[in-house]
């Protein structure tokens, strides 16, 4: 492995991750709108996000495994490729059912290009650096998710639905044709074919996988209930709405890059528990606040919380991919994530029309809380069976 990471690559990934995410972020503050328009109810709102992460569960480990054994490129391409086409769908959705399986298919595209971009930034990352790339990558990911809220909330507001998604059309063909154009293939060599079952029974793995699907519960709920608190308690506009999942989601992406390196110095399981206390408690927090400005303050401490917890995660992933694959291994991490995507939003929707949104983001904070035990505990059997990590894992 080079010493100096690939920079022509590495960058055209930066530029395709952050215009194809900034595409995407665009809609987060807009599914409460699809669904009073089909006049359904709030149960949906989980459900559509939902079911985009559905697709990522069935298909991510799948294509992460294809991708070790054909390469990243067009996996990459075509995803994005996808993206643009399913912009351009959410003009036309006929009923609130055709609209679930927009979202599916805009999740097939998602499984097509995060998980397999990280594998490629595995592949020319130098070793020992794994935490500091990553977190580059995961800073252009969250920059373009936390950037769309914003704008599709402030041209949602100046000129309608259908104007935000032809932008996103246009944030998701740029990266498209640029990748075509001049992003190399990357197709490693392993010493035996990458199984994701290797990578399921890999004690530490087992650790970061627990920790990614639990680590959804309160961002399922911020990101998907915080619109419907703003609306129904505040009646704040969605570019107002957007700002403040925009807070979150860039302060976390803000953080990546700087708690990456840390990562790649110190204990990252220590790093996992912290913010993941920090994310719980501000979640919970949440159910006594009355103004929207206090909402974004505990957005950024939420941002924070998930920068020095999901860097250090992912440094892991990246590390334990040089040997079980770096598709396979990042397609189990972003399976786990997909689930965590698919499971709360149900379960939340259902508490919030049982008994209210206060429910919602106390449960959330509850069960990362109380998760940190059996994380903990599968953190330190790992380090009995596999070799630690740098600096103690």
């Amino acid at each position: 492995m080079a010493e100096t990471v690939s920079r022509g690559p590495f960058f055209i990934l930066l530029i395709s991750v952050f215009l194809g995410l900034l595409g995407l972020g665009i809609v987060l503050p807009l599914l409460p709108i699809f669904v009073d328009n089909f006049g359904a109810s709030q149960f949906w709102v989980g459900a559509l996000f939902a079911g985009y992460g559905l697709s990522r569960i069935m298909l991510t480990p799948t294509i992460g495994s294809l991708s070790d054994r054909y390469g990243r490129k067009w996996f990459i391409t075509g995803g994005l490729g996808i993206y643009t086409l399913v912009s351009l769908w959410y003009i036309f959705p006929g009923s609130i059912y055709e609209l679930f399986v927009i979202r599916f298919v805009h999740g097939i595209a998602s499984a097509m290009i995060s998980s397999v971009s990280m594998s490629y930034v595995g592949d020319i990352t130098p070793k020992g650096k794994e935490g500091a790339y990553q977190g580059i990558l995961s800073n252009a990911f969250y920059l373009g998710l936390g950037g769309g809220p914003i704008i599709g909330g402030v041209i949602n507001h100046a000129w309608g639905l259908n104007e935000v998604f032809i932008l996103m059309a246009v944030m998701s063909l740029l990266p498209f044709l640029i990748c075509i154009r001049y992003l190399p293939e990357s197709k490693p060599v392993y010493r035996t074919r990458p199984r994701l079952w290797d990578a399921l029974r890999h004690q530490r793995m087992q650790s970061v996988l627990f920790f990614r699907f639990v680590n959804s519960f309160p961002y399922a709920a911020f990101m998907v209930f915080i619109p419907v608190l703003a609306a129904t308690q505040y009646g704040y506009s969605t570019s107002l709405v957007g700002l403040v999942i925009a807070i979150e989601v860039l302060s976390m992406a803000m953080g990546q890059q700087y708690f990456g390196k840390i990562a790649d110095r110190h204990k990252r399981s220590h790093m996992v528990v912290i913010g993941t206390v920090l994310v719980s408690l501000s979640t919970i927090a949440l159910i006594f606040v009355k103004t929207l400005p206090v909402v974004a303050v505990i957005a950024l401490i939420i941002g924070v919380g998930n920068a020095m917890a999901i860097s250090a995660a992912t440094a892991v992933v990246a590390l334990d991919g040089r040997t079980l694959g770096q598709g396979v291994t990042m397609g189990a991490y972003n399976t786990a994530m997909s689930i965590g995507t698919v499971v709360p939003p149900l379960i939340f929707g259902v508490v919030l029309t049982a008994w209210g949104i206060d429910s919602v983001f106390l449960l959330a904070g509850l069960i990362a809380l109380i998760t940190l035990i059996p994380f903990w505990w599968l953190v330190v059997r790992s380090r009995r069976l596999v070799p630690p990590l740098p600096m103690g894992g």
